[in-house]
């Protein structure tokens, strides 16, 4: 009879422990889903911010292109993210040390590591031209990359003047290529370093197409700072600090 009980009171706890177990699993799951859709929310919204569709329908069937894309694009960035930093560390320590080689050979690397992303590169392309016209595609990239198209080419504006119009058709067609290979990177810094990838070619294109740009950076950072010194020197004694 003892026996008999035990055997029932072993039951019950065990029953009541897979429960317990299955309840956690439930919950973990509940959670991961929960974090990836908002992951995906927190992708999607500046692109829908941007575009202003006003047109529920397209709308509808451009959510899921941009959630199963960011779905992916997270789960590679997961597998080669490691890769791809230690990568960039190579470039720029290759840039420090003024090898030119050494940074090609880097950026080659990282070439290399993306060429498995390009088949989900391709397959967002084409479904984003199935719902958009193509400057909506644009306004989905700039989004992607916080407008550093347009930021870029407007500060080569400033700091090269005399730019001509062949100049400026070079420096729009590299930022936009820097922006094509800047929308599959995933954190804000990457999207940056593919940026500086482009502008290197830029400021060596300029400095032989009659610009110095070490003279003219430094240039525009001084008119840079002299503006600020004049703004505070004119501000109210109490604003000055």
């Amino acid at each position: 009879m003892k026996k008999a009980v035990l055997c029932v009171v072993f039951a019950v706890v065990l029953a009541g422990s897979l429960v317990s177990v299955c309840a956690q699993q439930k919950e973990s799951v509940g959670a991961a889903a929960d974090q990836e859709k908002h992951t995906e929310e927190k992708h999607s919204k500046p692109i829908l911010d941007a575009l202003q569709l006003k047109d529920a329908g397209k709308e509808a069937k451009l959510r899921p292109i941009l959630a199963e894309h960011f779905k992916a694009l997270n789960a590679w960035h997961e597998q080669n993210d490691a890769q791809i930093k230690a990568l960039w560390a190579e470039f720029d320590k290759a840039r420090k040390a003024k090898s030119e080689a050494g940074a090609d050979a880097a950026l080659e690397k990282i070439d290399g590591v993306y060429t498995s992303f390009k088949p989900e590169h391709e397959k967002f392309d084409k479904e984003l031209a199935t719902v958009l016209a193509p400057e909506q595609v644009e306004k989905v990239k700039d989004a992607m990359t916080v407008g550093k198209v347009q930021f870029t080419f407007n500060g080569y504006h400033e700091i090269f003047p005399g730019l001509k119009e062949e100049d400026k058709a070079f420096i729009l067609k590299n930022l936009k290529a820097a922006r094509e290979e800047a929308i599959d990177a995933g954190a804000m810094t990457e999207k940056s370093a593919f940026f500086k990838k482009y502008k290197i070619k830029i400021e060596a294109y300029l400095n032989t197409h009659g610009f110095d740009v070490k003279e003219s950076y430094r240039v525009f950072d001084a008119k840079q700072k002299a503006e600020k010194d004049a703004k505070k020197a004119a501000a109210p004694a109490g604003e000055k600090e």
